[in-house]
């Protein structure tokens, strides 16, 4: 038994030793989509992750945020309020990576959704904030109910911008059909 054990194993750890690198050759996705293959040394961070992290530190007041498209085509965008192009050549040179440059960053939405959040909070209303990085946007999440009063809110308080997006939420609730 211990012989299959160890077969089995060996096999598997060979299995995830090669599953990257045949991806990495063949350029396709986890959801099988072929891709350009993003080339990564020591002064090109191709990985979307690894260039999230770098420009969210070396640009905290401009970065806007990233996300990745893969249809028309597969690129990565990466959000910046000012010096777009400058600040993106500065982390990365693959031409997958594209800057954008956006109204605002992360750090300003936050802020903005800070003041946001006081102000409802003021008039008896709960959010749930959260930023969209694809328009880029501050979207506020609240029960159905108190969308016409947060809305009525944020323009008596300035807020009220194509921006600042006031959406409702479902709110789910358990029925407690899986009881034994």
């Amino acid at each position: 038994m211990k012989t299959i054990t160890l077969v089995t194993i060996s096999t598997l750890s060979l299995l995830l030793a090669t599953c990257p690198q045949f991806a990495k050759a063949q350029a396709v996705g986890m959801d099988g989509e072929r891709r350009q293959p993003l080339q990564q040394d020591a002064t090109t961070p191709a990985d979307p992750g690894r260039v999230q992290a770098l420009a969210s530190a070396q640009f905290p007041d401009t970065f806007g945020g990233l996300y990745i498209e893969h249809r028309p085509r597969y690129r990565v965008v990466v959000n910046f309020s000012r010096d777009a192009k400058a600040s993106l050549r500065q982390l990365t040179a693959d031409g997958t990576f594209e800057a954008v440059t956006v109204a605002h960053s992360l750090r300003d939405l936050d802020r903005i959704g800070e003041t946001v959040k006081q102000v409802l909070r003021a008039k008896g209303l709960d959010c749930t904030l959260s930023t969209d990085p694809t328009r880029p946007s501050l979207k506020v999440w609240m029960r159905d109910q108190d969308l016409a009063p947060a809305r009525a809110a944020l323009a008596e308080a300035g807020l009220a911008q194509p921006f600042v997006v006031v959406t409702a939420y479902e709110i789910v609730e358990l029925t407690g059909g899986g009881k034994r």
